[in-house]
């Protein structure tokens, strides 16, 4: 079942059905064993992984040492560091310079530039909160390096949409209001005291976060006018500028950490009051139109310590699949705020749809079986493999292909595993023998190097889910794989399952997902084999070879279930898959398979080379095994 459970002072949900025991009083980590450094954030799904920016925080101090964190996960548990997306500047007297403070940062993405784009809060060092800027950075990639684009006020010249003709024609006398919280005051407030003050310069931004509606559009919305009052901004159609339109949202209601959502054509809105870092009790808004009217609803917390919202405040509301919605918020802990902990709760909707949320140990989101991963290898330190995991494959190996199998050409750098194909020049072939009929040792020269790493020996699975994200070359000649075999016998009675291979079938590139198991004779399979036109992909995708996807395989006593990204490839039943007479008749896959990953070139399938995409590189950002 997908179940979320309480770990110390969060409470993590798991998405792709890893159950996680309650243990009290643990930090959460990330897979190095780190503290998982990212508050104020938000969550980015973008082709199969999770991405959960926010800030790094200092263990002592609260201004901004680092920059802006971003972790990934394919299950919303597992969380690997992926980079600090955002580092601050050196450059002394730079908008982001060491020492400033960067708040509240959420990446979105635009389908019509490409582009990913963080917006943040930001304070100019030295200045303490009084800039309240807006600041914003842009990147090809969702992990980063962000480019920071600019930092200034929300809006200058521009009065909010919703605010009266005649309240924007009042001159204030700001000495007259220097004492708050009176009636006076508060009137004040509600026309537009603070709007005509910065009105010039620009609106003030401080708590913040973005929200992409169905149409595409973008808006910021943050707390403005000295923490007062919440304004909601849309963003231009590059998502890098703000479009002039924007509102305001309950004057003087003293709003911040706003997070939105969407369900059934309602906005809803979860923020918190203004305590510092101590927490308070949450507050509520919906609205049918982004740009309202929008109407305050209760507390939507329920239960023990719901009035000071779980000791929590709101950063986030994450969407996930079939309406479901995960409130994300951060126990702030001033003294160390490196160790701030995080809040994650399912949001339930009541008979009538209105949200609210109860701090729960455990709930069942679906009725799907669990997975717990029991293996992965992330690649996240450079160098070779690892040597007790994987072995080499050495020489030329099979299919007549081009390369020569060695040690070197696979090799882990930046959280990647890289295999890369190079070109040789007037490299013997020492198992050349002249006149032999053996094409391994007919060759004189060694034309192509690649590697191919397996487990074999070393680690092997009996059933289970088996992810590996990855990005493929497509060049001529490339014949990536992902497979895995049977040992204990030859091929092809030990079982063979191809969660991946790439090549040219009469020209055109395919995508297979097969299986191959023993007939009665030696050496010829029995194959199961699906073949999708790789136009199936770029046709969907025109970029599709320039990203990473995920190839998993789900396997159990009856069934081979490969797919990509998702999208099922091929199904094969266990109960065809009996081996011939050299097999004695049994069913290799209903035994343990070792993994191999590699790149060949050229062959009886790879077809021909082209040697401008020499060096060829595939690359493999994770493998995980997960078992029921």
């Amino acid at each position: 079942m997908r179940t979320i459970k309480h770990f110390g002072g969060l409470l993590l949900l798991i998405i792709i059905c890893l159950p996680l025991s309650s243990q009290t009083g643990r930090e959460w980590k990330d897979t190095a064993n780190e503290y998982i450094n990212a508050h104020g954030g938000g969550i980015l799904f973008h082709e199969g992984l999770y991405y959960w920016f926010g800030e790094h925080r200092p263990e002592k101090g609260f201004t901004t040492e680092v920059g802006v964190n971003c972790y990934t996960s394919p299950d919303l548990q597992t969380w690997t560091h992926k980079s600090v997306a955002l580092p601050v500047s050196e450059t002394l007297g730079d908008d982001i310079e060491r020492g400033c403070i960067i708040e509240r940062p959420k990446v979105i993405y635009n389908q019509k530039t490409g582009k990913f784009v963080m917006w943040f809060h930001l304070e100019l060092k030295g200045q303490g909160y009084g800039p309240a800027r807006a600041a914003v950075a842009d990147s090809d990639k969702p992990e980063g390096p962000y480019r920071f684009v600019r930092s200034g006020r929300v809006n200058p010249g521009i009065y909010p949409e919703n605010m009266p003709e005649a309240d924007r024609k009042v001159t204030w006398n700001m000495n007259k209001y220097k004492k708050w919280w009176t009636p006076n005051w508060y009137k004040a407030v509600n026309r537009g005291l603070f709007v005509k003050r910065d009105l010039e310069g620009g609106q003030m931004s401080r708590d913040m976060t973005l929200f992409v509606d169905d149409d595409g559009k973008a808006y910021h919305i943050y707390s403005s006018e000295e923490n007062l009052t919440l304004h909601i901004a849309e963003l231009t159609d590059d998502y890098l500028q703000h479009s002039g339109r924007y509102i305001r949202i309950y004057p003087g209601g003293h709003n911040e950490a706003p997070a939105i959502f969407k369900k059934d054509n309602t906005y809803w809105m979860i923020t918190s009051g203004c305590t510092g870092w101590d927490p308070n009790t949450a507050r509520m808004f919906s609205a049918p139109s982004i740009w309202g009217p929008w109407e305050q609803h209760p507390n939507p917390c329920r239960g023990e310590n719901s009035e000071k919202t779980f000791g929590g405040q709101s950063t986030f509301v994450l969407e996930l699949p079939e309406n479901r919605f995960i409130f994300m918020a951060d126990v702030w802990k001033p003294k160390s705020l490196m160790y701030s902990g995080h809040i994650w709760l399912p949001i339930q909707f009541d008979e009538q749809g209105v949200p609210f949320i109860e701090w729960t140990d455990e709930v069942n989101l679906s009725a799907q079986s669990e997975w717990k991963q029991v293996w992965s290898d992330e690649f996240n330190t450079d160098g070779l493999p690892d040597t007790t995991v994987w072995s080499y494959d050495n020489g030329f190996a099979r299919n007549e292909e081009a390369q020569w199998y060695q040690k070197g050409n696979a090799y882990c750098k930046d959280g990647k595993l890289i295999i890369e194909a190079r070109k040789e020049k007037g490299r013997k072939n020492p198992w050349y023998e002249a006149g032999s009929n053996d094409w391994r040792k007919k060759r004189e020269f060694i034309e192509y190097t690649s590697s191919c790493i397996t487990t074999a020996g070393k680690k092997e699975f009996l059933y289970g889910r088996f992810e590996v994200r990855a990005k493929i070359p497509v060049s001529g000649g490339a014949w990536p794989a992902i497979w895995a075999l049977g040992s204990g016998m030859e091929w092809p009675s030990c079982g063979e399952i191809d969660i991946m291979e790439y090549y040219r079938i009469k020209g055109e590139p395919h995508i297979l997902a097969n299986a191959a198991w023993g007939t009665d004779w030696q050496w010829n399979a029995k194959w199961n084999s699906k073949a999708i036109p790789f136009t199936h992909f770029t046709d969907k995708d025109p970029a599709w070879a320039d990203k990473f996807h995920i190839w998993r395989m789900d396997w159990d006593e009856t069934a081979i279930k490969i797919y990509l990204d998702d999208e099922l490839l091929n199904e094969i039943p266990l109960s065809e898959t009996v081996n011939g007479i050299i097999g004695k008749g049994t069913n290799p896959f209903r035994m343990p398979q070792y993994l191999l990953l590699n790149l060949a070139l050229g062959g009886i399938n790879g077809g021909e080379i082209d040697d401008k995409g020499i060096p060829m590189r595939y690359e493999i950002d994770y493998v995980r095994v997960y078992q029921k």
